[in-house]
């Protein structure tokens, strides 16, 4: 019988059967009749048997047959199989694993098959624990669940990752060491499911991390670039889950990510020509999962109160990474992550001193040719600097930084280079330098003192014979300077950026928000009534560009509304300030929408400008003539502005709870532009043309009688 039987396979296997042509059905008709002989059949002959179809299983025409016939499932219900010396030593365990293994590759039929078994996870499963079993066992269920997801939720619901944790982080990982990419695979399979991330140990990526760093474990050998690649890989995919990133934190695991991030560069060697294309593909990949992932969590929450300023991980790890400009990924982790971490004024107080010297020098090297800061192959790429950029941001809010901050970065010319040197090519980075160049200028006379200094002029370099570049800029930036001053810079460039509208709109904010505002609450910032003079004589244009940008928008209902408050602040603190408000209100570049959005704040009501300086009717001879049957214009102008008076009014900032509240900011805006224009009324009626004198007029006296309206108690 065992003759015949072996006989008749090795007929099947070498398609001799029955006709000499033999075709698929005739193949599965032949392993039916064989599967009917097998229950007789002694262990031994079917582990042969086994052996042969798992063999012939490689190649791909015989799977299906070995699934349709019954074979399969004859194998998979032989299992397991034991024996009298050892459980499960016997051969016929590890011949049938190799026969599902290679009949379940690219065969979804046969991955059923297994799957509704239920031998997956009740015996396939089991043989994990088995020394001589396990390396089949893995590749058995690799192969059933590559590209198969009913399989792969299966086991992950029966816990399976925690079977594989269990078995490489103890005694008995020598025995699947080299199956380590295998497992990855395995475990990052399943992370493609919610349920996995219920089952898994919490240790779970700390047990992968500490594994690829070479920390207790029980390798007999250092672990190859790949594998640690790999189990890096699978690290990552766990750690992309909020619940495992805050037992992680709370754990105190973080030093374990630091450790495998920083091995990615330092530990293998990863270039040259023995190393192949694919893994310094997959190098760069993981590197940049490391990036993202290092923002991630350490904006989990309580990150700040497990790893303070003071720990290693932070205060030494990640503040010292950041001058590592051979590894500039390590230093965009450390923009990231230390950018989360100052989110407070007390943080970002704190960590200044020890990181303004190294974010210094990262935006220094993006300035084309600045002085002392490049270096061959150093240059850091747009996405560290655009992490820089948002870590000095964060930075940049504490009023008591602003000054240290703009001595590091607007003092010797670096972000006046970034804005220049990003306006044609790179919108959103430019975005991010003029929004940092605002903050760094809000309430800070220091650094609004510095932006509207003069610069070197291109014809006072070319006459300096080589002298060294005003303010310590680059030879290059100062030779292409045509811009007085950094602030005109600053405005020239964005609205010169292809994506103009958020650029422009940030730097009109930096204009009149920071640098008007800072000018009528303190004129001698400057120095002297002459400097503020010539401040506003050569900043003319962009000052009333910008008040344009700010009034005209409709998007930001508070970023007109601050506009609103400068120009009243302007108007009422300073004759100069005054004088270019008048400016400002009288401009047309953009038609009459700056008056406009004024009259509107004061009124409410939108036709009220071209009610009267609307063109092609005889209204404002209508106005004049309905105005003389009243009153003179002299004595009405003296009434409408004692009205004003009487209310007291003075600029006043709404406060952040004022903002979310429209009605609020509504009666701040009114009173704001009655203080205005009640200002330009009385010192430039003459200057005004008869219409615009009327309007202005009519203006004041229907917000006067809103504010007063607004101010008359409740009645019942």
């Amino acid at each position: 019988m065992t003759d015949r039987l072996e006989e008749h396979v090795a007929l099947i296997l070498k398609g001799n059967v029955g006709t000499s042509q033999q075709g698929p059905k005739d193949r599965e008709a032949e392993l039916r009749e064989l599967v009917t002989q097998l229950p007789d059949a002694d262990l031994d002959v079917l582990a042969g048997i086994a052996d042969q179809f798992a063999v012939a299983a490689r190649d791909p025409s015989w799977r299906e047959v070995i699934g349709e016939s019954g074979l399969l499932s004859f194998f998979l219900n032989a299992l397991p199989v034991s024996d009298i010396d050892s459980r499960w030593s016997h051969p016929l365990n590890k011949q049938a694993l190799r026969l599902v293994a290679n009949a379940c590759v690219d065969n979804n039929e046969n991955r059923n098959v297994v799957v509704a078994s239920g031998k997956l996870t009740d015996t396939i499963m089991m043989f994990l624990s088995d020394e001589k079993l396990a390396p089949v066992a893995i590749i058995t269920i690799l192969n059933i669940c590559v590209e198969y997801s009913p399989a792969q939720l299966q086991v992950s619901n029966a816990a399976l990752s925690q079977v594989l944790i269990d078995l490489i982080s103890g005694e008995r990982l020598p025995t699947v060491e080299a199956y380590l990419p295998q497992i990855m695979t395995i475990l990052e399979l399943l992370t493609n499911h919610e349920s996995e991330f219920k089952t898994c140990y919490p240790r779970t990526p700390a047990s992968l991390l500490a594994l690829a760093i070479g920390k207790k474990n029980h390798l007999s050998s250092p672990i190859d670039l790949e594998t640690f690649l790999s189990i890096c890989t699978t690290a990552l995919s766990y750690l992309v889950q909020r619940d495992l990133q805050i037992f992680f934190i709370q754990n105190r695991h973080f030093e374990l990510l630091q450790e495998a991030f920083l091995q990615s560069y330092t530990r293998f060697k990863s270039t040259g020509d023995d190393v192949e294309e694919e893994t310094k593909e997959q190098l760069k990949q993981v590197q940049h999962g490391f990036v993202t992932l290092f923002a991630d969590i350490t904006d989990v929450e309580g990150f700040g109160e497990v790893y303070g300023l003071e720990s290693k991980e932070v205060g030494e790890t990640l503040v010292g990474w950041l001058g590592l400009a051979r590894y500039p990924q390590l230093q965009m982790a450390a923009c990231l992550a230390l950018g989360n971490i100052g989110r407070s004024d007390e943080a970002t107080k704190a960590l200044l001193p020890k990181v303004g010297e190294g974010l210094r020098r990262v935006l220094g090297r993006s300035v084309p040719g600045m002085k002392g800061e490049k270096k061959a192959g150093l240059d850091p790429s747009l996405q560290l600097t655009h992490a820089a950029l948002g870590f000095a941001k964060n930075l940049a809010i504490p009023a008591v930084n602003k000054p240290v901050l703009g001595g590091l970065l607007l003092e010797n010319g670096i972000l006046a280079g970034l804005w220049e040197g990003f306006g044609k090519s790179q919108p959103s980075m430019q975005f991010a330098a003029v929004s940092l160049g605002r903050l760094l200028l809000v309430g800070c006379g220091e650094n609004v003192r510095l932006v509207c200094k003069p610069v070197v002029s291109k014809e006072e370099v070319d006459g300096s014979e080589g002298e060294t570049a005003h303010q310590g800029e680059s030879s290059s930036r100062a030779e292409a300077a045509t811009y007085r001053t950094n602030l005109e810079l600053l405005y020239r460039s964005a609205t010169g950026s292809p994506n103009e509208e958020p650029t422009k709109l940030e730097a009109a904010r930096a204009v009149v928000s920071a640098v008007c505002r800072v000018l009528s609450q303190d004129p001698e910032v400057l120095g002297s009534e002459g400097e503020l003079e010539e401040f506003y004589k050569t900043h003319s244009e962009i000052i009333v560009a910008s008040f344009a940008t700010m009034l005209t928008q409709a998007k930001w209902p508070s970023v007109r509304s601050d506009a609103i408050t400068v120009l009243a602040l302007m108007a009422s603190q300073h004759p100069q300030g005054s004088n270019m408000a008048l400016k400002v209100v009288e401009d047309t570049t953009a038609g009459e929408g700056v008056l406009k959005a004024i009259v509107k704040a004061v009124t409410g009501d939108e036709e009220m400008v071209g009610k009267f300086l609307g063109t092609g009717s005889n209204r404002v001879e209508e106005i004049e003539e309905e105005k003389e049957a009243e009153n003179d214009a002299e004595k009405e102008t003296k009434e409408v502005t004692e009205l004003v008076q009487g209310l007291g009014l003075e600029p006043q900032q709404a406060d952040a709870q004022a903002q979310k509240q429209p009605e609020r900011m509504v009666k701040v805006d009114r009173e704001n532009a009655l203080v205005l224009m009640a200002v330009l009324l009385g010192r430039f009626k003459d200057q005004m043309s008869p219409a615009r004198g009327r309007l202005v007029e009519a203006a004041l006296q229907k917000g006067g009688e809103l504010v007063v309206k607004d101010r008359a108690p409740s009645q019942a």
